[in-house]
């Protein structure tokens, strides 16, 4: 989840069952930080 520290946001195994639950909250949530996201740049 965006903005929480890993050890405070569990992995789920998430199923949509209909839309604008809690499937979307978290698909919605990824999309925006992989739109925000830049590559690595590789040292060397």
């Amino acid at each position: 989840v965006w903005g929480v520290n890993a050890y405070a946001a569990p992995v789920w195994h998430l199923r949509r069952h209909e839309a604008g639950g809690m499937f979307d909250t978290y698909a919605e949530s990824f999309d925006a930080v992989w739109t925000t996201a830049t590559p690595v740049r590789e040292e060397g």
